[in-house]
């Protein structure tokens, strides 16, 4: 997964009322396993019922994906945030990390609180990121 340039989108959304542990759990088993076919990896984080998402792989399966997940019945309210090319991937050992505040999801996230800062705090460290300032901002206000 080492390409010189990797596409790259992220998107907010808000979930349905109707979404359980299992429900979450599903998302990312299907999604580390489509995503791992299609060489994608990234970051799916969950907090008070709206999603935060970063997308990265070959341009043409980051938006195929994008367009399932847009009329996925599970959220509403997707706004693209950010798309474009980068330099290198950000999540490349995921083929989708997850990370929430919601007490009832700590057993499927990758990273504790602690953990998921310093990570994207040293990310940002290697140059601006639209995504990864957003994603920190993210977690920090619905949290």
């Amino acid at each position: 997964m080492n390409e010189e340039k990797v596409y790259h989108l992220s998107y907010v959304s808000t979930g349905c009322d109707c979404l359980k542990f299992e429900d979450i759990k599903a998302i990312l088993e299907s999604s580390n396993a489509n995503n791992k076919s299609s060489s994608i990896t990234g970051i799916l984080v969950y907090c008070n019922k709206h999603f935060f998402q970063i997308l990265e792989g070959n341009k043409e399966d980051v938006v195929e994906l994008f367009e399932k997940i847009s009329i996925d019945h599970r959220h509403d309210g997707v706004i693209k945030i950010q798309e474009g090319f980068i330099d290198e991937r950000k999540f490349d050992s995921w083929n989708m990390a997850f990370k929430s505040y919601n007490k009832e999801l700590k057993a499927l996230d990758n990273f504790n609180t602690e953990e998921f800062y310093t990570y994207i705090n040293q990310k940002l460290k290697n140059g601006k990121d639209v995504s990864l300032q957003i994603l920190s901002d993210f977690f920090d206000l619905n949290g």
